[in-house]
C-alpha cells in the first residue's frame, strides 16, 4: 500500500484555523440565537448568515491550499533542464532582471546565471531534488560564482529543503538558498512587477 503523502506544517495550520473558524461560528450562531430569542424571524437569518460565511472563507482557505498544491506538482513534474529554463525565466520576467540558463553539462556547476538592474551578477545552481540537497551543491555553486565573475550566489530546489551542512557552508559562504516557496515568491513578483525581496535574490 503505498505511504500516504505527509501534509505540510502550513496546510495543517489553515486546516486547523478553519476548524477553529467554523466551531467559533457554532458558538456565535447559537449566541446570536440566544441573544435573538426572542424573535425566531431574527435569530435563524443570523445564524444562517453567519455559517454561509463561515463556509465560504473555509472554502477559500481550501482551494488556496489545493492551487499552492498543483503548483508545487506542476514544478517537481518538470525535467532538470525545463526546471532550469524555468528558473531563468522566471528571474527574466522580474522588472529591470534579465537571466540565462547555462548549456546543461559544461554549466562548471551554474545552472542559471543572473543579472541584476544594477548590474551585480547571480550564480544559480538548480537541483531537481526529492530529498534534501547536500553541501555539495554548495561547494559546487561557491566555485562557479568565481569562474562566472558573479558577487552572488544561490541554489534552488524543488524539493523539501537542505542538509544542515549545506546550510551551515552557505551561511560561511553568503549562498541564498532556496526552495519552492521562494520560487513562489519570485513568479508572484513578477506577476506583479515588484521588485525581488533581497533575501530571496540579492541583487
Amino acid at each position: 500500500m503505498a505511504r500516504r503523502r505527509r501534509r505540510s506544517k502550513k496546510a495543517k495550520k489553515d486546516e486547523a484555523a478553519g476548524g477553529a473558524l467554523l466551531v467559533a461560528a457554532v458558538g456565535i450562531f447559537w449566541i446570536g440565537s440566544w441573544i435573538a430569542s426572542l424573535s425566531l424571524w431574527v435569530s435563524i437569518p443570523l445564524g444562517v448568515l453567519v455559517i454561509t460565511a463561515a463556509v465560504l472563507i473555509i472554502k477559500a482557505v481550501h482551494d488556496r491550499n489545493r492551487k499552492r498544491t498543483l503548483a508545487l506538482q506542476d514544478l517537481r513534474a518538470l525535467s532538470p533542464r525545463e526546471l532550469e529554463l524555468h528558473v531563468a525565466q522566471v528571474i527574466s520576467a522580474l522588472p529591470g532582471w534579465r537571466a540565462d540558463a547555462t548549456r546543461g553539462s559544461s554549466d562548471q556547476g551554474a545552472d542559471v546565471i543572473a543579472v541584476s538592474p544594477r548590474g551585480a551578477r547571480v550564480a544559480i545552481q538548480v537541483k531537481h531534488y526529492t530529498g534534501n540537497v547536500g553541501n555539495a551543491a554548495v561547494q559546487e555553486i561557491v566555485a562557479s560564482k568565481a569562474l562566472y565573475r558573479c558577487v552572488h550566489a544561490a541554489v534552488v530546489t524543488s524539493g523539501p529543503g537542505y542538509t544542515r551542512a549545506a546550510q551551515e557552508l552557505a551561511r560561511a559562504n553568503s549562498v541564498v538558498l532556496w526552495g519552492p516557496e521562494a520560487l513562489f515568491q519570485l513568479q508572484a513578483a513578477a506577476q506583479a512587477g515588484t521588485a525581488p525581496s533581497p533575501a530571496v535574490l540579492p541583487g
